[in-house]
């Protein structure tokens, strides 16, 4: 359905902002329009809202109604509130609107999954069926030891370059969500396995540019899609059920520092998390892995009365 045009040119103008104005990613923007449009259009169409100050509290309540109806799940309900909250606070911020409705709605509570960890076996695991015979094999261990010893996010990863690294450090400065920059170290082992890498990718191809670090079998730049697919390969082959994502060794690098004893504002730091309420999730995880590590262990934990 076609938007009104008053109330797309404004949206437009504050996905502008959001990109330039405060260095959001493409992706959260491109999230922001996807989750505006079906709000708009739904104003549009089922309330006759063709003006942002038409907006009302029932507005809201009939939009959420209808999203539960559709099947929506509450976490993407509660993403597309986020993105909708945003919107009308610039909208009243620039005096398009006098009253902000979103704010007297309460988004739909849902518990937090606990996120997934691998113990040091595991990743062992993984490592060692990895054909290190290949290039692809070489350039996958270098992926996962930087993963597992630096907690950098997936597509962090995939938009690193070689300027970058400093191998004498073992330090990478990463460009995190919004654009914002952070430091973060790498093991000797990702060190190691990241040289074997970068010789091999000069031998099998002299000619690259250096535009993309990591290059799948053929020279080109190895996708998110890619990524995700090869290490939930390696992890069914090694034979762990978890669901092995490249998130799951960012968490595993999380809950192991917390369990340290790494101080959990250092934590944020690392991860590149903007709220401290983000991080506080590996205490939790924390505390899990603890459990099942004791139940494992200790002698008399499962003994039966």
């Amino acid at each position: 359905m076609k938007l009104g045009e008053n109330m797309e040119k404004q949206m437009e103008k504050f996905l502008y902002y959001e990109r330039i104005g405060l260095g959001k990613s493409e992706k959260t923007v491109e999230s922001y329009r996807c989750d505006l449009i079906q709000f708009i259009s739904y104003l549009k169409e089922y309330e006759g809202i063709e003006d942002f100050n038409g907006i009302s509290r029932r507005s809201f309540r009939s939009f959420m109604a209808y999203m539960n109806k559709n099947g929506i799940s509450k976490r993407s309900i509660n993403r597309k509130i986020s993105a909708i909250r945003v919107f009308l606070k610039y909208l009243l911020k620039h005096k398009v609107i006098d009253t902000d409705y979103s704010l007297y709605i309460n988004s739909p509570k849902f518990e937090k999954n606990v996120p997934i960890i691998l113990s040091k076996e595991e990743v062992n695991m993984i490592r060692g069926v990895i054909d290190l015979t290949k290039f692809n094999g070489i350039r996958d261990r270098a992926i996962i030891e930087l993963l597992y010893s630096s907690g950098m996010r997936a597509q962090e990863l995939l938009d690193i370059n070689y300027n970058l690294i400093n191998f004498d450090e073992r330090e990478i400065r990463i460009i995190g969500k919004g654009e914002k920059e952070r430091i973060t170290f790498f093991s000797n082992s990702a060190k190691e396995w990241l040289l074997k890498y970068l010789s091999e990718k000069k031998r099998l191809f002299p000619n690259n540019d250096d535009t993309s670090f990591f290059l799948n079998a053929k020279g080109g730049s190895i996708t998110d899609r890619s990524l995700r697919r090869n290490i939930s390969e390696y992890a069914k082959k090694a034979g762990i059920e978890k669901d092995v994502s490249p998130h799951t060794f960012r968490h595993s690098f999380a809950s192991y520092l917390l369990n340290e004893g790494v101080d959990i504002r250092y934590l944020q730091e690392l991860l590149g998390h903007s709220s401290i309420t983000t991080t506080q999730i590996y205490t939790h995880v924390g505390k899990k892995f603890l459990k099942e590590v004791y139940l494992k262990t200790h002698p008399f934990a499962n003994e039966e009365k």
